[in-house]
């Protein structure tokens, strides 16, 4: 496998913005890349996938990778919660699905990241998995009171 690049390196490596590589990693085209915090990492051989445009992410493959991610992270002893537009109702065809990690014990950060992606990818829906430890106080609040954890509609 190549080196990770940042967006702005991976940019300049391929020829492009660097603010349409972070489009192309907002829509998922760029396989491999991962959200560290604020920064991406991004394998120097990615390819950006070329896909046609097809079906956009219907509301209820949202639901089932919610309920899919939720169940896998459980059963490997992390405590996630869906947040974002996908439980507050707002998910359009265009959503991604938004995790909020409230412990993993005994996990790294990229494990729970990999178990997420895997248990998304069959219903091909991107997945933010954020992580509150890395949260401020005030924005780890408003995300816990928009959250659910239960089975999502």
């Amino acid at each position: 496998m190549a080196d990770w690049l940042s967006s702005t390196e991976y940019a300049r490596a391929n020829r492009l913005t660097p603010q349409r590589v972070r489009q192309l990693l907002a829509a998922g085209k760029i396989p491999g890349a991962r959200r560290i915090g604020e920064r991406w990492a991004i394998p120097g051989d990615a390819a950006i996938l070329r896909v046609s445009a097809g079906r956009p992410v219907a509301k209820d493959r949202l639901s089932r990778a919610a309920r899919a991610c939720l169940k896998a992270l459980r059963s490997a002893g992390v405590h996630s919660m869906v947040t974002g537009s996908a439980a507050s109702g707002g998910a359009h065809a265009q959503s991604d699905l938004d995790l909020l990690v409230l412990a993993h014990p005994g996990r790294t950060w990229a494990q729970v990241e990999e178990i997420a992606f895997a248990a998304a990818a069959p219903y091909g829906v991107p997945v933010d998995v954020v992580f509150a430890e890395n949260l401020p106080p005030a924005v780890r609040t408003v995300m816990l009171r928009q959250a659910h954890a239960g089975p999502v509609r």
